[in-house]
């Protein structure tokens, strides 16, 4: 079998009206689905995070500097493949949109190997758990949007049978090292009492037995993330994720020293096995939450989870994006045993919940039942995803 294409489907839903987390309004869904053809009947799917970067690049980088690399080449090949693409991008690829292609390549890659040997692909990577707990990832931010709101929002999720919940929080005028004066839609914000009452309404509505973590998107100061750990203890926080600037490692260190009772998650921008190295090593976090389609695909997260497991640390995949990473998430989180639980994100995006012809199923403690077709077990609905191409 010989890779014979590789192409880079953009995909793109606008939003009426925006969300946004601590830091960056969402005003549009976006996705880079990425397709490895080969001279058989079979393809792989993957899919590139972005970020928020420009769907022409990445089309560009996956088309025009990553697809020639791989031509001609054996598909199954996968460790030897992302270091060739590695390799030859050793300057310009090791970080940013150049990784987070790679990082589709090698998805598809893998979804291709499970459908060669005719396995899904957790088991290909060795099955740990055939079904993977999900957690509301919720409570973003929206214009209008109060706590009451959030409370209702909640209780749908509740009644849907979520039993931990992530919420957002962050958005906060006047810290000293807020990112938000420079960001479009920066004057939306709010204070720091009102994103406690957003607290305190979450903790009410799910109860004290649930698992709460709440995520800052990098926009605390180092020092109110220490001096929040009494309302942490309050409201039963059970992790602050991506508490500051994620590439002030010395704070995310200083954090999880002094923060007793809840744990520091992160980093999800972040990307490669030795920067996550660096943050392990260093005490940074607790909880390591590497993106598959950012962070160098299924070959380097499995040696980021294995990382974790051996500094004794959870590992628990971001996600924010399509159908097709969803259930790499799914597949991957079910090969680990380090893995408590994984997002599950719930904002409309009709590229996670339209874009396949049967979506993932969950059981009524909202786990992930792992589909059993081989490779990632998914099929995209190619007539319905041309109605979200992305024109530039």
């Amino acid at each position: 079998m010989k890779i014979t294409n590789v192409q880079a489907i953009c995909l793109k839903y606008p939003y009426e009206r925006p969300i946004a987390d601590g830091c960056t309004p969402c005003y549009a869904r976006s996705a880079v689905l990425v397709r490895v053809e080969t001279d058989t009947q079979l393809y792989g799917l993957g899919e590139a995070a972005t970020f928020g970067g420009n769907l022409d690049a990445m089309k560009v980088i996956v088309e025009r500097q990553l697809a020639p690399l791989l031509v001609g080449e054996d598909p199954l090949d996968i460790e030897r493949l992302w270091n060739k693409l590695v390799w030859n991008n050793w300057s310009a690829g090791r970080r940013g949109m150049v990784m987070g292609g790679i990082s589709g390549i090698d998805i598809a890659l893998w979804d291709l190997l499970g459908k060669a040997a005719g396995m899904p692909l957790y088991r290909l990577l060795g099955a740990n758990a055939h079904r993977v707990q999900g957690y509301a990832s919720a409570g973003f931010y929206a214009p209008g949007k109060e706590a009451g709101d959030l409370e209702r929002e909640l209780e749908g999720y509740c009644a849907m049978g979520f039993s931990d919940f992530k919420m957002k929080i962050g958005r906060v005028r006047g810290m000293i090292s807020s990112p938000l004066r420079y960001m479009k839609g920066g004057d939306w914000a709010y204070s720091y009492e009102q994103d406690a009452a957003r607290i305190a309404a979450a903790r009410r509505v799910i109860g004290p037995g649930a698992r709460l973590m709440v995520d800052m998107n990098c926009t605390w100061d180092p020092d109110a993330v220490v001096a929040g750990e009494q309302m942490f203890r309050e409201y039963g926080v059970y992790w602050v994720e991506e508490p500051t600037r994620s590439d002030d490692v010395r704070s995310y260190a200083r954090i999880a020293a002094s923060l007793k009772s809840t744990l520091v998650a992160g980093i999800e921008s972040e990307q490669g096995l030795a920067r996550y190295s660096e943050l392990v090593e260093m005490g940074a976090l607790d909880v390591v939450q590497a993106n598959l389609g950012w962070a160098g695909g299924i070959t380097e997260a499995r040696r980021i989870a294995a990382l974790a497991l051996a500094h004794g640390k959870m590992f628990t995949p971001h996600t924010f994006f399509s159908a097709v990473l969803n259930a790499a998430n799914v597949h991957f989180s079910a090969s680990l045993s380090n893995v408590p639980f994984i997002e599950c994100e719930l904002n409309p995006n009709p590229l996670r919940t339209d874009l396949l012809k049967q979506n993932l199923e969950m059981d009524e403690h909202m786990c992930f039942i792992l589909p059993q077709g081989p490779g990632l077990g998914i099929e995209v609905d190619w007539e319905k995803a041309k109605q979200y191409i992305y024109k530039s």
